[in-house]
């Protein structure tokens, strides 16, 4: 199951105490009832679904007087739902390799990288015979990969896939290659005719390919 990422302008209660934690070294479920202004019950409760989630590692304190305390940090697991920089930064590096061994090695390296996404898909989709079960094969594959995938039927061979959302949505906007490539292993993997009707990089909703069955390519579907 895809988790939240935290949203700084209206955080929730839970969101307030994955940040807490992560501007700590770790904390204590008091010290985190009284830093968000609840009760320690309520914040145990998070916690709990948290730590159930991979999100939070607990350990003991040692303290001078009393019982140990339980110290509260998050796994490394929790970082992915922090914002990350790795899409700008994979541009920068890509338009400096560009700049200094010319634009056909970046279309190497962008193609190899989806060459290896496709041996993984190519996997996922062995054994489904029909054009149908390929479509939802990929997009169900897909939408694990963090694409946001959704796919429709819109008659007996004609389909319609759409991802709302690209990992790497910058380098496909500074590098068109990455995009062809992705259309190029799709009609590999499902052994049809793709048509790209939108496109994230160019400021569209989505990504939406209309599927079609080869020998109904040349009969229009809206």
């Amino acid at each position: 199951m895809r988790q939240a990422t935290i949203t700084p302008d209206r955080p929730s209660t839970r969101e307030q105490l994955l940040t807490l934690l992560k501007k700590s070294e770790g904390l204590t479920a008091d010290q985190l009832a009284r830093m968000l202004g609840i009760t320690s019950m309520a914040v145990r409760k998070h916690l709990t679904a948290l730590e159930r989630d991979g999100l939070v590692t607990t350990s003991l304190q040692r303290r001078k007087i009393g019982r140990p305390a339980r110290l509260y940090r998050l796994s490394p697991q929790a970082d992915a739902l922090f914002p990350q920089q790795y899409d700008a930064m994979l541009t920068e590096v890509l338009r400096d390799l560009a700049a200094l061994d010319g634009p056909a090695k970046v279309d190497l390296l962008l193609r190899r990288r989806v060459e290896r996404v496709g041996q993984t898909l190519a996997r996922e989709l062995e054994g489904t015979p029909t054009l149908r079960e390929r479509v939802r094969k990929l997009a169900e594959t897909l939408d694990g990969f963090g694409y946001y995938t959704t796919w429709e039927q819109l008659d007996s061979e004609t389909f319609r896939l759409c991802q709302y959302h690209c990992p790497i949505r910058q380098v496909a906007a500074n590098f068109p290659t990455t995009c062809d490539a992705e259309v190029e292993l799709y009609r590999a993997l499902l052994r049809a005719d793709i048509e790209r009707r939108c496109h994230l990089a160019s400021g569209d909703p989505c990504c939406s390919y209309l599927i079609r069955a080869p020998q109904t390519a040349a009969v229009g579907a809206s």
